[in-house]
Parts: structure tokens; sequence; C-alpha cells
């Protein structure tokens, strides 16, 4: 759930427009401006993070705390000769040190809004396939392995991406879509993607499909690309360590997502299906000075996401997910040790119409390993 909340600062645009005002005479900028964000803590004990004492014996993960407050900035102009202007600046996460909370880390763009509720931008944003991925189906922690906790080297889809070009359609009945394309490596005049996403809306049920193409991803030349390659390979565990390990290639991925939500009053359930590959070209990795030649090299996987709410009990509100990667498929055959999953909830209570708290429990086994148990709390205002 991703309540915005929004506090209109015409404040902002009246001062620019004094300033603008006594240099040079002219009208405001904008007709209105909006700071919006939030102020999101929480306090987390990861399950699946190995944690060694000064004895070098492993044991539970430190508790951490994640400080995801951000802020942001968006407004709109109608043209006088032109259409509606929309605009965002959009700050990241504060994090430990608040080193990559600077504007234009999220959502950050350039567009125009249209008498049909379509509209295009261009600059930094989310796909449209990721859009999906990441709600409802990651929520709950449940991107640890929906989202991120996959086995095709490199990766095989973005997230959220600067260099794009993206549309949204207005609604048609209960039907909209979007289209984007982009760069994935801003130096790399090859390295491109193209994605689509439709929805569809009747009755109790949204229906999602969304996919996505990339070309010539790069892959970094690291031992975590080696590693993950020998991994799967049956019988030739990985016994390298980084810096032995140099490198590179480039991949051509697919993606898609098919998924639903169902709206049942106080019940809602939802779910969804998702595939990744990645074909790689011709690569030689040199190991410990000598050479690797891989060829004919593509990984698939595919995933899914399951979970239920229940808003039943006044300002409580109730979820479950589980979510899973199957058997990772290398050059045509399957990997044993490579299925992941992992089972969450969430119980959120509404301290008011701008501010929730809520407790976070899982279970988590990645590499078909023994599960282990994590947990987090946290506090998030809006505004």
């Amino acid at each position: 759930m991703e309540n915005v909340f929004k506090r209109s600062v015409l404040g902002i645009a009246v001062a620019a427009a004094a300033t603008m005002a006594a240099s040079a005479q002219a009208a405001p900028a904008t007709d209105s401006v909006d700071l919006y964000g939030q102020v999101a803590v929480s306090v987390w004990q990861y399950g699946e993070d190995k944690f060694k004492d000064e004895d070098g014996k492993a044991g539970d993960a430190p508790l951490k705390v994640e400080n995801e407050s951000r802020f942001g900035l968006r407004g709109s102009k109608d043209l006088a000769r032109g259409p509606n202007l929309i605009w965002q600046l959009e700050g990241g996460n504060v994090g430990d040190d608040g080193s990559n909370s600077g504007l234009g880390v999220r959502d950050t763009f350039i567009g125009a809004s249209f008498d049909d509720g379509s509209r295009v931008r261009v600059g930094r944003m989310l796909t449209p396939l990721y859009e999906v991925i990441d709600w409802p189906y990651s929520g709950q922690r449940a991107g640890a392995i929906f989202d991120w906790g996959g086995d095709v080297v490199g990766g095989a889809r973005y997230d959220r991406q600067s260099n794009m070009v993206r549309y949204d359609s207005g609604n048609y009945n209960g039907f909209t879509f979007n289209v984007a394309g982009g760069r994935g490596v801003e130096k790399d005049k090859d390295s491109n993607f193209y994605g689509l996403g439709a929805h569809y809306s009747t009755g109790v049920f949204t229906l999602h499909a969304a996919y996505e193409a990339g070309f010539d991803r790069a892959v970094s030349p690291t031992a975590a690309f080696y590693r993950a390659f020998m991994a799967q390979q049956p019988g030739n565990p990985p016994t390298v360590k980084n810096k032995e390990v140099t490198g590179s290639t480039t991949s051509d991925t697919d993606a898609y997502l098919l998924g639903f939500e169902a709206n049942l009053g106080d019940f809602g359930l939802y779910a969804a299906y998702k595939y990744e590959s990645a074909d790689y070209a011709d690569a030689t990795i040199k190991v410990k000075g000598v050479d690797t030649e891989i060829k004919d090299l593509d990984i698939e996987q595919a995933s899914y996401s399951v979970g239920a709410i229940y808003n039943g009990v006044e300002n409580w509100q109730f979820k479950a997910n589980y979510a899973a990667n199957l058997e990772a498929d290398a050059r045509g055959s399957s990997v044993s040790g490579t299925e992941d999953y992992i089972v969450s909830a969430q119980a959120l209570y509404f301290l008011d119409d701008s501010a929730i708290t809520y407790v976070r429990p899982y279970m988590i086994s990645k590499d078909d390993s023994d599960a282990e148990f994590g947990w987090g709390w946290g506090v998030e205002y809006f505004f």
C-alpha cells in the first residue's frame, strides 16, 4: 500500500514569482508546486544475512536501521501555446548518511498531460514491467525473492531507469496501457531496452501483463559473473575469489509478467507469474591467469508471488505473501540448488490518515538452503 499524501506549497511558487518579478518582472513559472514525501524508519533483523563475530564464528546478523525518508517536488503549467506541462524532481532515500538522497535519484522527469488522461514523459522513471513487479507482488519483503533474488546473471530487466521516454494512455473502459524505451547503459549506444504494459479492470478484478526486451546489456567483469555461471554447471562448484577473475560480456534479455488483483471487500487476493531470461555473447573470462571460454550460454528462470489482504478490523490491515523462484535453466538443463522461497506477513496499524506502524516477520530460503527467520518493525509518516 503506497498512499501518497500531498501538501501544496504554493508559497514556493509565490516566493519564486516575487524574486523573478523583482529582477525581471516575469510571470510565475508554474501554476502550482507540490511538496510530497515520507518519513520512514524501520529496524530489521535480516535472516538471510550471515554475520561473523571477532572470532570468525557465524551468527545472527546485527540489527539494522533502514531510513527510507525522502521528499520530492512536482508541478504543472498550462502552457499558453502548448499542452499542460508536467514535471517532477524526486530525491532518494536518506539511508545511513544521506549520500544517496539528492534530487533526481528517484522519478525525475518532464512531460505533458492531455485531456484524455494520457501523458508522455522523458527522464528517469520506473519501466512498465518493473512498476507491476514492485507493487503489489514484491511487498512485505517478498522482493528479496520475486524482485532481486533470482539467478539470471547480470539481471534480465531494469527497474528505475534514466534516459527513458514513456507514454501512459488514458482509461478506455477499464483498459490502460503504457509503452517505454530507453538506454540501458548510458555510455553505450547499443545498450537499449523497450517495454510495454497492459492493464484491465472489470468488477472486482484487475489484470496485468507486461514485457521488456533488452539488448547488449553489460555484465560487469567481476567474479560474480563467473561464480554464478559455475554454480549453474552441475558438478563444478565455484571456488574462485573476486580478485582472481577478470573479463566481461553482454547479454540480450527478455522478461514478462502476468498477474491479477481481486478486491473482495474486506478481503483481497493477488498473484503473478514472472519469467526472465538472458542470452550471453561469447566471452573469455580470465581465471587465475588462465583464459576460460564461455560460449552458447543462456539462463532462464521463472518465479511467482501470491498474497492475501484482510481489512476487516478497524484501523488494522493484515497481509500474507509467498514468493518463489523455480529452478533456473542453463543451456536448456535444469540446475538443482537454485530454488528460493520466502513466506512473509504484515500486521499494519493506521495511526492516522497519514501515518502507519507495522511489523513484518518472514522466513526465507536461498538456493534450496534451510529457511532462516527475519523480522522488521517500522513507522512511516506521509506528507
